[in-house]
């Protein structure tokens, strides 16, 4: 029986699927890193090396789990681990605060981590943004197994986006 659950936490453009450009998130959108806040609000999040960098500390309302196969240091508040496999592993063994829930595995890039487990994840919880922005990260294309659901339409600094959750069916 599986004792966990994975998600992927994501914002991307809506036809490029772009995430990121030159080790940057290419858009300005401060709603958008609220609503990251709300979801990673008191879990551990997993991301790789590169996008941490872009972050560059540990975060007040959650644990950043590092993936890293050449970082020796781990930053203080975070977690660091050389493969995605141990880090699972580590969350995943450990209890949540009523002892029964299944953890939910959070999961915030880079391209290549959200390469990795897409084919695991139950969940996706997306930014959809409707503006093109150049980039040279991109997020995964969804097949049909996936369900959306669109929570709610914004728009902020000039670009709409959407946000929305992804099930897998």
């Amino acid at each position: 029986m599986k004792k966990y659950s994975i998600s992927l936490l994501a914002a991307y453009t809506k036809n490029n699927r772009v995430i990121g450009s030159q080790r940057k998130i290419p858009w300005n959108i401060p709603s958008e890193r609220n609503r990251f806040k709300n979801i990673c609000s008191g879990k551990k999040i997993i991301m790789g090396r590169k996008s941490f960098e872009e972050i560059g500390h540990a975060l007040s309302y959650c644990t950043i789990v590092i993936i890293s196969k050449t970082k020796q240091e781990c930053p203080p508040g975070c977690m660091l681990f050389k493969n995605l496999k141990q880090a699972i592993k580590s969350i995943a063994e450990e209890k949540t605060i009523d002892g029964n829930n299944i953890p939910e595995i959070l999961i915030c890039g880079g391209e290549k981590i959200y390469r990795q487990t897409i084919k695991y994840a139950s969940r996706i919880y997306a930014t959809e943004i409707y503006k093109d922005f150049d980039g040279d990260r991109y997020f995964p294309a969804l097949n049909k197994k996936w369900t959306k659901t669109i929570e709610e339409t914004r728009e902020e600094n000039g670009i709409k986006y959407d946000y929305v959750t992804y099930i897998k069916k």
